[in-house]
């Protein structure tokens, strides 16, 4: 028997915003797999530079494709990021989040590329 984790995505909302078509589901996908992973290279550079003002921007950029696809633990994340971002005493805590948002995306993106290659 085996197990498998359940997708930490979730295409309904995305499907329903698009009418069920699934040739649209399928670019949106595709999409949010060229879209995503360069905007999480800016927020990391962006934290290790100590740019927030930009992190936050980026964060607020993304988070609607992230609640799209109904990514509940990097929203979770995001929004917290965001937060964090503008809040001086809490600034110290942004890299960490950073890096806890780009395993959590790219855990997402891999299962996406998957089964769109299936």
């Amino acid at each position: 028997m085996s197990t498998h984790l359940p997708k930490p995505y979730n295409l309904k909302k995305l499907s329903g915003f698009l009418g069920d078509d699934p040739h649209q589901v399928v670019e949106m996908i595709g999409l949010f797999l060229e879209t995503i992973p360069p905007e999480l290279v800016l927020l990391k550079e962006n934290a290790a530079r100590g740019c927030f003002d930009e992190v936050a921007t980026i964060a607020h950029r993304i988070k609607p494709s992230l609640d799209v696809f109904d990514l509940q633990q990097a929203m979770k994340v995001i929004r917290t990021l965001e937060l964090f971002s503008k809040d001086d005493v809490t600034q110290r805590e942004v890299p960490a989040l950073v890096e806890e948002l780009t395993v959590t995306i790219q855990y997402a993106l891999k299962i996406m590329a998957d089964e769109l290659r299936h």
